[in-house]
């Protein structure tokens, strides 16, 4: 069997590349719907064709939510779940608007961020489908409209999937040396409002309750926070405040990143954080802390590195080599991972300068990363799959 699924891979490689090309040339900007359900109808074309159900969740404002799902899945017991994301951050009017391969790189607006870690995923369920294992392996594949934005809208479809899962694969782009993501650190966000009293900077005096002064001693505080032995980043990366030179600043605020490895470090940094806002150097200042944004943690389990030797394993098979990795940057395996069952990410091509006008993919990695991946569900199946039937 495997060998027939490489067989057929081998044979559709013009068709993925029709089908990156199509992709990327279809602007899907996360705020774009009409752009992004685009980008779903094509990747429909591809899988309807091959025995798969599609479900859709609708978006208002977002594009719909899409949901693949084999034959297989419609029997009781665990399905293995693929992810991707439609959405990139180039708006549709932006001039990175083009296509371009030249036989070793593929260069456009998310080749690899993450359309061609769809083509991928889709060029594997459509081997598997002409192989005949679609009614026997239980797949669901979510292709969602709002990575790029913290998938505002998709978390809890990504949840409920993952519930039903006995393992996970993510798109998201493999590393230049072959690294596939078995853990990824958390991230939260905030915004810190620092009030003081406004006034003439000539007859303040030294006892000012200036809200950017009060900013600047919190700003140091929490730069301090900054733990590289743990893994934990605390950066302060927008600071704003007052009208002018010459009058004391009434209102300052700040917007925060925060990155850590653990849910441990995770609630230790945010009450540091909360204290350094609720406590004041400056008298007559105070601040109000909001949480703009959370990813949890994707922790590197047990069952992570076994899916990841899994896969390592059908790589060697190929003849290529992975390694695992553990990626600073978050993405929807960091949801899926909140579940407890396997996850692992990268598993879409190779490139790099992604959310830039320079992104590329090293062509021969998609063909590389499909066989990889097909193989991989096989394995899983055989492996792990057959007790959840």
């Amino acid at each position: 069997m495997r060998e027939k699924i490489l067989s057929v891979l081998a044979k559709e490689e013009a068709d993925q590349f029709r089908l990156l090309q199509d992709l990327v040339l279809q602007p899907s900007y996360s705020w774009f719907k009409e752009g992004v359900d685009r980008v779903g109808r094509l990747l429909a074309e591809e899988l309807t064709t091959c025995g798969m159900d599609m479900e859709v969740i609708p978006g208002e404002k977002l594009g719909n939510q899409l949901v693949f799902r084999s034959p297989a899945t419609r029997k009781s017991g665990k399905q293995l779940l693929l992810v991707g994301h439609m959405d990139t951050v180039f708006p549709e009017d932006s001039s990175f608007n083009w296509y371009k391969d030249d036989g070793q790189l593929v260069k456009g607006p998310g080749v690899i961020d993450m359309k061609g870690g769809l083509v991928v995923a889709v060029s594997a369920i459509r081997a598997l489908y002409h192989c005949g294992l679609l009614d026997t392996i239980p797949l669901a594949f979510i292709c969602n409209s709002d990575e790029e934005i913290g998938s505002p809208e998709s978390v809890p479809l990504i949840l409920a999937e993952a519930e039903k899962s006995f393992a996970a694969m993510v798109f998201e782009c493999g590393g230049l040396d072959g690294e596939l993501v078995t853990g990824r650190k958390g991230k939260t966000g905030y915004r810190l409002d620092v009030s003081g009293r406004a006034g003439h900077a000539a007859f303040a005096g030294r006892d000012k309750a200036s809200a950017v002064l009060e900013l600047a001693h919190k700003t140091i505080a929490l730069e301090k926070l900054n733990d590289p032995d743990r893994g934990v980043v605390v950066n302060v990366g927008v600071v704003q405040g007052g009208m002018g030179p010459n009058s004391v600043a009434e209102k300052a605020r700040a917007e925060i990143d925060t990155r850590f490895l653990t849910e441990e470090d995770a609630s230790r940094v945010a009450g540091e954080i909360a204290g350094i806002a609720g406590s004041s150097t400056i008298a007559g200042t105070g601040g109000v802390l909001l949480k703009t944004s959370s990813r949890p943690p994707m922790e590197q389990t047990d069952n992570n590195r076994a899916l990841f030797a899994l896969v390592r394993d059908q790589a060697e098979s190929m003849g290529i080599t992975v390694v695992e990795e553990l990626r600073s940057g978050v993405s929807d395996a960091n949801t899926i991972a909140t579940v407890g069952i396997p996850v692992i990410d990268g598993m879409g091509p190779v490139g790099g300068s992604d959310h830039s006008d320079r992104e590329y993919m090293i062509r021969s990695s998609l063909p590389e990363k499909s066989r990889l991946t097909a193989l991989s569900i096989l394995a899983c199946w055989e492996k792990s799959g057959r007790e959840h039937e």
